[in-house]
């Protein structure tokens, strides 16, 4: 039980003299670097916001198109079913133009 106890406190100790032990690395970070870093930060951005905008919004765009299909079936009008007065048909699908 006693190993237990030792072994974080020596990863902590191990950790931190790693960290302290580190020289700085001179090295050059040019500017493509910075605008590819903020290209994927705005990128990120971007879609966290879209992804919450579309769950707050569902609800809303899900009560208008139930609303719109309420409306639908109150306004209904009756339905011609003579295919050869209807503007969608082919005349030269009609009987009566036929030789």
């Amino acid at each position: 039980m006693r190993f237990n106890t030792r072994r974080p406190i020596l990863l902590a100790i191990a950790t931190g003299a790693a960290a302290l032990a580190a020289s700085p690395a001179f090295a050059y970070v040019g500017p493509g670097a910075g605008l590819t870093l903020l290209g994927a930060l705005w990128g990120l951005i971007v879609a966290v916001v879209l992804s919450v905008g579309f769950i707050l919004l569902w609800p809303l765009r899900r009560l208008m198109r139930r609303n719109k299909q309420v409306c639908a079936t109150n306004d209904r009008q009756p339905v011609d079913d003579d295919p050869t007065h209807s503007m969608l048909t082919n005349p030269s699908d009609r009987d009566d133009r036929r030789v």
